[in-house]
């Protein structure tokens, strides 16, 4: 979850400052947020996020003071089925039960070094033994091959191979009740933002970026002209680059996960780059302007079904705003398609 990167960077920012991190680790039914949704809370009673539309986190705040004082996790389930006054319901109409795992939290050596991982674009594992005091323990493995943290876990080879396979599905969340036949083990997916390459930066794309970056994207403006690809226009850009897109592409590699979106207004730089994206295919590739348009700049070859042409969901969009919100809405779609797969869902697994 992009959720652990952002807390990890208010952590840093407040190193001397105690928190508590909480968890959703099950929900069984439906829910406002699903299996990895965090929240942070600090000693100062400062909170970022929202696990619930509100029904919880001022219960959920009283819990994170016990948390601090204690130094150890505690769990918490609310049952938002039950609507009499001695349950959780408050006629929200969730209908779900949610198990949070809330943990005691510090800016530390272990935690640089993950957001280090990530800031440098690799999926990170958090392991978490949930077991008595003096066996439990927290590490990560990156997805570089790079363990860090607990050391005396490395030379497990049941629990690698859990990781690794963890790694190469699309889970967020998991737990293992019998790795060493008698330890409960949590498995977290934690990721950093993904890159959304901009090609353009023409002044219906300044809404773009802006609103991209506040959803926790990656912009990255490539455009030659130097006047239009600057900060003063582009202030929220994570990489403003001053180059033709196809010297770009020549002296980058563009990783397969990475969000594309053209919108250059050239026909030759707009089909240049189609060609190549056509053959490099990322996660998400859309361009600017109408279908008919999309198939001039591919002939002789057929506009392929995952091509977003026209680009955005259809809102019948008409200016800057609305269209950078069509375009948000489809590259928030396609992020967040893995989360309503079946096998997001926590597994119980009682197999080594």
């Amino acid at each position: 979850m992009r959720e652990f990167y952002h807390y990890l960077q208010i952590l840093k920012k407040r190193k001397e400052n105690s928190g508590v991190i909480a968890t959703v680790v099950k929900v069984e039914g439906s829910a406002y947020r699903h299996e990895g949704a965090k929240m942070l809370f600090f000693e100062d009673g400062t909170q970022y996020g929202l696990i619930s539309g509100g029904c919880l986190e001022e219960d959920l705040s009283f819990h994170s003071e016990e948390v601090l004082h204690s130094c150890e996790p505690k769990i918490v389930t609310y049952d938002l089925r039950v609507e009499d006054d001695l349950g959780w319901g408050l006629g929200a109409g969730c209908n779900g039960k949610v198990t949070i795992l809330m943990e005691p939290i510090r800016w530390n050596n272990l935690l640089a070094t993950v957001l280090e991982e990530l800031e440098q674009g690799h999926t990170v594992v958090s392991i978490r033994k949930l077991s008595n005091e003096e066996d439990r323990f927290q590490a990560f493995y990156s997805s570089n091959g790079k363990w860090l943290g607990n050391s005396l876990q490395r030379e497990s080879v049941s629990l690698k191979a859990t990781v690794l396979d963890f790694i190469s599905s699309e889970q967020v969340l998991m737990e293992q009740n019998k790795i060493d036949s008698v330890s409960h083990f949590l498995f977290e997916r934690l990721e950093s933002k993904e890159k959304l390459y901009i090609f353009g930066a023409g002044p219906d794309v300044e809404p773009l970026v802006k609103r991209a970056a506040e959803f926790d994207f990656c912009p990255i403006v490539i455009d030659p002209r130097e006047d239009r690809c600057h900060s003063k226009y582009f202030s929220d850009a994570a990489l403003l680059v001053c180059e033709h897109p196809e010297t770009f592409i020549a002296k980058n590699q563009i990783e397969f996960d990475s969000y594309i979106v053209i919108i250059t207004h050239s026909f030759t730089r707009d089909q240049q780059l189609l060609h190549h994206f056509i053959h490099h295919r990322p996660k998400y590739l859309g361009i600017l302007g109408p279908k008919r348009r999309t198939e001039r700049l591919l002939h002789p070859e057929k506009v392929p079904s995952w091509l977003h042409s026209p680009i955005g969901v259809d809102i019948y969009a008409e200016g800057a705003d609305e269209i950078s919100i069509s375009i948000l809405a489809q590259l928030i779609k396609v992020r967040n398609q893995k989360r309503n797969r079946k096998d997001r869902r926590t597994i119980q697994s009682t197999a080594v």
